[in-house]
């Protein structure tokens, strides 16, 4: 099979490669590209332990690294991401509590240099690269929920998701995955073991590829296409139907699809922008006049009715993108994209993270071909675009010293409130263990489950805890809770954004500048109980 049939090349003289650009070019827009979720994650890094993590910080002292190969310590078989993630809460050091900010940093970090190697293929992969720069740029600061895995050690689970998706966009634009689709899909097998999610990329991404390139397969080559894509298959399938824990319902799994979406598009802005990013990509498609006005109107009124309905625009982005791939018969990509749009279904808990890929794949797609874009934004130099980033290192700076920035601050407030509660959280875990209550259990005012159990919550997280209560109480139970001799076990009650506990006493309060006050409650019939024991 030739890798350089006469459709391949017709395609890439129409999507065209990126233009001849100088070093400085080059660094300055790719710069450019992952500045979006580049300033949030700087303007709040590091978090204290999140979510899943006292999960983790529970279990990791007891458990032997062969531990880690086990089934049924995710949701679905992940010896891979769990053994690695088991070394990251190794190199935290979970006998130390409240965790190190210095350790965490270094590890969020790292995380962090991943993703943005991810981003680096994807973005050498893109022809238009000023252009995509910029539409990165603003898909990424906007819809910036699915990065906050970032703060996570367990956030290695997604490395190689990303990774994966940005080689497989790096292989097809340099026209050699047709050279080294046996080991990739070696590769890709082998990480259905860190993540089912990147193998289910790759099938995707295979199958397009694999209409593309049909008429000029030879038998053997057919024989060898289908044998990939069969295996590829069994090893979803066997780690997905096989090893999950539970199983959800189609509904639940349905509505976790559309949570995922709702909680990237968090507000009022994020809708306009998707809304924006899809008149962009109708004007990128290349139709005549009348079918660009045709289309234009079409998603203005479907906009309207989706935003009348409190349905996400994102899903209406992507869907134009995918028309636009199949519309420039780019069936790898086309199918790529629809694989990773419907990643969120086999999640099926709405987190936002499960749709972060497909957000990638429509800029990316809005970008590619429309070259007229493209040359419009050649007027803004290198050193325009560096001054764009200094000025973004500035207000982070301002921001994170404390001080007031209209719009900026106010933008950056949730998400520091929730890097904030991650203190608070620790903060009173470890006053919890040194006091006279060291004996008695844990308990939230509010919920903390997955989105689908309260999307609202999810979004606003106004008085949300940042773990689930189950997390937090095993890490309580089996690391920090103490035995009294006393007989005394109450209840000590956590609460989050100023919340109050009725008929109880509020035994340490945390004061906090972006996410109010939390607190730990004792009620009056349990702290009179132990007033009354000491004194005995």
């Amino acid at each position: 099979m030739t890798n350089h049939d006469g459709n391949a090349k017709l395609r890439s003289v129409r999507n065209g490669f990126p233009n001849p650009m100088s070093r400085n070019q080059m660094i300055s827009c790719f710069a450019l590209a992952v500045l979006g979720f580049s300033f949030w994650f700087f303007m709040a890094l590091p978090f204290a332990s999140h979510r899943e993590t006292y999960g983790w910080l529970a279990g990791v002292p007891s458990q032997s690294f062969c531990h880690q190969f086990s089934v049924g310590l995710s949701s679905t078989y992940r010896p891979l991401a769990q053994a690695v993630t088991y070394i990251g809460f190794v190199i935290l050091n979970p006998h130390v509590f409240p965790t190190s900010v210095l350790r965490q940093t270094m590890i969020q970090v790292c995380i962090y240099g991943m993703f943005v190697l991810a981003w680096w293929f994807i973005f050498s992969a893109a022809p238009q690269q000023r252009l995509f720069a910029f539409i990165a740029c603003v898909a990424g600061g906007v819809f910036f929920s699915g990065y906050v895995h970032l703060f996570h050690v367990y956030g290695l689970f997604y490395v190689p998701v990303v990774l994966t998706l940005g080689a497989l966009l790096r292989f097809r634009a340099t026209n050699t995955f047709a050279e080294h689709e046996v080991w990739f899909a070696l590769v890709a097998v082998v990480l259905a073991f860190w993540h089912p999610f990147a193998t289910a990329l790759f099938l995707g991404f295979f199958f397009g590829f694999y209409l593309e390139t049909f008429q000029h397969r030879s038998k053997s080559e057919h024989v060898r296409a289908i044998t990939i894509l069969l295996i590829a298959m069994m090893a979803i399938m066997m780690l997905v139907v096989v090893f999950p824990r539970a199983h959800a319902a189609l509904d639940t799994k349905l509505f976790g699809f559309l949570v995922s979406y709702e909680t990237n598009e968090i507000n009022v802005v994020a809708s306009i922008v998707a809304f924006l990013l899809t008149e962009m990509a109708v004007f990128s498609m290349g139709l005549s006049r009348k079918l660009t006005v045709f289309a234009s109107s079409v998603v203005l009124g479907l906009s309207a009715l989706f935003f009348v309905k409190g349905l996400p625009l994102l899903l209406l982005w992507i869907c134009l993108t995918m028309i636009k791939l199949i519309q420039m018969r780019l069936w790898s990509l086309a199918s790529l994209t629809l694989t990773a749009a419907l990643l969120p279904i086999g999640g099926g808990i709405g987190t936002p993270i499960y749709a972060l890929f497909v957000i990638i794949l429509a800029a990316y797609a809005t970008a590619l071909g429309w070259s007229r874009a493209d040359a419009a934004l050649s007027f803004v130099t290198p050193r325009e675009m560096a001054g764009i980033v200094v000025i973004a290192v500035v207000l982070i700076g301002i921001v994170r010293a404390g001080l007031y920035i209209p719009v900026i601050t106010k933008g950056a407030q949730p998400l520091l409130a929730e890097r904030e509660r991650t203190y608070q959280l620790e903060s009173s875990l470890a006053w919890l263990h040194s006091s006279d209550y060291c004996g008695y259990d844990v308990s939230f005012l509010d919920k903390a489950g997955s989105p689908i159990d309260d999307v609202q919550s999810a979004i606003t997280r106004r008085n949300r805890p940042p773990a689930d209560l189950a997390d937090v109480q095993l890490f309580w139970r089996t690391v920090l809770r103490c035995h009294d001799t006393r007989g005394n076990i109450g209840t000590a009650v956590v609460t989050f954004g100023d919340s109050t506990v009725p008929n109880s006493t509020a035994v340490l309060r945390l004061r906090g500048a972006y996410a109010g006050e939390a607190a730990v409650w004792i009620s009056d019939r349990q702290a009179s109980a132990l007033r009354s024991s000491i004194h005995n």
